[in-house]
């Protein structure tokens, strides 16, 4: 049989060769994974690479850049934005900022503590950056862009190619007239349709990158200010020993308030204290005002010193203000501190419940706050 030289078409994934027809005596020399096959059949086998055009749908998140001839080539552009602030909440910066990914026709692809990765229309794209640029002190910022124009055309060729092989790989199936022929061209259909449908997710996949973009933003606390005076420092230090079962000074002594209900009051000549079953402790103290300050005050000064350390948060009701500070571990513990509104300038009076965990804080919370909400 004389053939002309194989044309060699070259994709992504394997070599494939084809003889195309010579002289009319109607046969093809086929070569594959399957091995060499000769096939009778009409007409001949013509491949050309062909760079396909990106589609319409993208064309609106391209860029344009023009050579000095004025010739305009569309590019496919990625970008990837990432964003590191500080806020003094940040877990509701993110929450923000998701709302408005999402109205802005985005979505979240990972979210952890302190951490989201949003996409967002790429048309979007530079509005959105800048706006989370307003949310916090910004410690770190880049944005990066990555052309996947040629990847696309690419991808592209080799899918027409791909599927200009695959129909005639069926027209050279349905002349063979052997069954080698007819099992070794159902292999070369199969492993061609793979490419097919490979092809086609890496296509999917490129036009999602044209049209969304990506940002990364990490949040974190507002670190603590360090205060300038050591003087005003050991003014704060009381406050380490909140957190644990409170042994009094000379600069304390012993505030007795109701027992909340739930809890048995224990006999100490030194302080006064209360229990409950679920190891849920209570205690109350006044200490000298000094520095001077408000209740307000010194109840801001405790949020900012543990929130470093803990979750903390402030709350405000008419009799009192509370710190709660749960602290970061696996089975966290809870404390609330309340500076009563009683306090006045030379005394501050103080309520401290200590809970071992969450299930403790929900049973005897309440019974805590009531007793607050009371003291006279």
């Amino acid at each position: 049989m004389a053939c002309a030289a194989p044309k060699h078409v070259q994709n992504s994934y394997e070599s494939v060769y084809i003889a195309e027809e010579d002289g009319g005596d109607g046969m093809f020399t086929y070569a594959g994974s399957g091995g060499e096959v000769a096939v009778r059949a009409r007409g001949s086998l013509k491949m050309q690479d062909a760079y396909a055009p990106a589609p319409a749908s993208v064309s609106g998140f391209m860029d344009y850049s023009a050579s000095k001839d004025e010739s305009f080539q569309e590019r496919m552009v990625n970008y990837t934005g990432n964003i590191h602030l500080e806020n003094s909440q940040p877990e509701a910066v993110i929450d923000t900022v998701i709302q408005r990914a999402v109205a802005k026709g985005g979505s979240v692809s990972n979210r952890r503590n302190g951490f989201v990765s949003l996409q967002i229309p790429v048309a979007e794209f530079r509005a959105f950056f800048n706006y989370i640029l307003t949310l916090g002190k910004i410690t770190d910022k880049n944005i990066y862009a990555s052309d996947i124009t040629d990847a696309y055309s690419d991808n592209a060729a080799r899918l027409r190619i791909a599927e200009a092989t695959l129909a005639r790989l069926h027209e050279l199936l349905a002349a063979a007239k052997t069954e080698p022929e007819k099992l070794a061209l159902l292999k070369e259909i199969q492993r061609v349709s793979e490419q097919i449908e490979q092809g086609k997710l890496t296509e999917k996949e490129l036009l999602r990158k044209a049209a969304f973009s990506t940002i990364n933003l990490w949040a974190r606390n507002t670190p603590v200010q360090a205060v300038p005076y050591r003087a005003y420092i050991n003014a704060f230090d009381w406050f380490t020993t909140l957190p644990n079962k409170y042994g009094y000074s000379s600069l304390e002594k012993a505030l007795k308030l109701s027992v909340p209900q739930g809890f048995i009051e224990i006999e100490d000549h030194k302080k006064w204290n209360a229990a409950s079953a679920l190891n849920a402790e209570f205690f109350a103290f006044e200490r000298k005002n000094n520095p001077k300050g408000t209740p307000d005050f010194w109840a801001n000064a405790m949020l900012e010193f543990f929130k470093s350390q803990y979750n903390a948060e402030l709350k405000s009701e008419e009799n009192f203000s509370l710190v709660r500070v749960q602290s970061f571990e696996t089975e966290p513990r809870v404390f609330y501190i309340a500076i009563l509104k009683k306090s006045d300038k030379k005394t501050l009076k103080i309520a401290v419940a200590n809970f071992p965990n969450l299930n403790a804080e929900q049973k005897n919370s309440e019974a805590v706050m009531e007793v607050l909400r009371g003291a006279k």
